[in-house]
């Protein structure tokens, strides 16, 4: 996923390429405004947490949100976090890990892992459209600017600790100047826990092998609390 914008890239945030700013953190900031999916699913903007935002808790090593949690990703992966994009999110945590570093010929490139409450209402979207709506709004926010092609290798019905859920997997590729990573797996998980929906979203760059049974720990490590 997109890391920092430094130096000369940050210049480009105003043209027609790179759409974003950086945060103290590094990260590059979805803009502000609205998108749409490519059928046409209308995606909220961005909203910068304040210190009025609600948190994650961190206790004995997971990370909860609500009524859900994940064992908390270790070293490289960073102090959880409420700022990170879930469309219709009002409570998440995320970590990322910087695999990449930004430079003046690099925007960066980060890992994720986040957990998220969605807003009341959303399960009435059934696992399959959440999952839908959630893959491609993170992209269409996040990844604007960037010339990426998805492919969907696998979409279907699961359980997670007892309660039904749907998984989708996309492989993305795409070319970035100064970024060594050209393929990313991005990985959505619905999960219904009574009227409430739960959305666990990932992203693992090729560039950053390593941290494949890091995310995958995190994501069989789901558990409703």
């Amino acid at each position: 996923m997109r890391g920092g914008l430094l130096g000369l890239l940050a210049l480009l945030v105003t043209s027609s390429s790179l759409v974003g700013c950086t945060d103290g953190g590094g990260r590059t900031t979805p803009p502000d405004t609205t998108s749409t999916t490519v059928a046409g699913f209308p995606c909220p903007a961005f909203e910068r947490p304040t210190s009025a935002s609600p948190t994650p808790v961190l206790a004995a090593g997971r990370v909860r949100v609500g009524a859900m949690s994940y064992p908390a990703a270790a070293a490289p992966f960073g102090p959880v976090s409420n700022h990170e994009y879930v469309p219709f999110a009002n409570l998440l945590g995320s970590q990322s890990a910087n695999v990449e570093p930004g430079s003046s010929t690099s925007m960066g490139w980060d890992a994720v892992v986040t957990l998220a409450r969605m807003s009341s209402g959303d399960g009435a979207w059934g696992g399959q459209s959440g999952a839908e709506v959630v893959s491609q709004c993170s992209l269409s926010i996040t990844w604007r600017g960037i010339d990426y092609h998805p492919q969907v290798r696998r979409d279907e019905a699961t359980e997670v600790d007892g309660h039904d859920a749907w998984i989708r997997v996309t492989d993305l590729t795409f070319t970035v100047p100064g970024v060594r990573a050209n393929a990313e797996v991005q990985t959505v998980v619905i999960v219904q826990v009574g009227d409430a929906s739960y959305a666990y979203l990932s992203y693992l760059p090729n560039s950053a092998p390593e941290l494949a049974d890091t995310i995958a720990a995190s994501l069989d490590g789901l558990r409703v609390d």
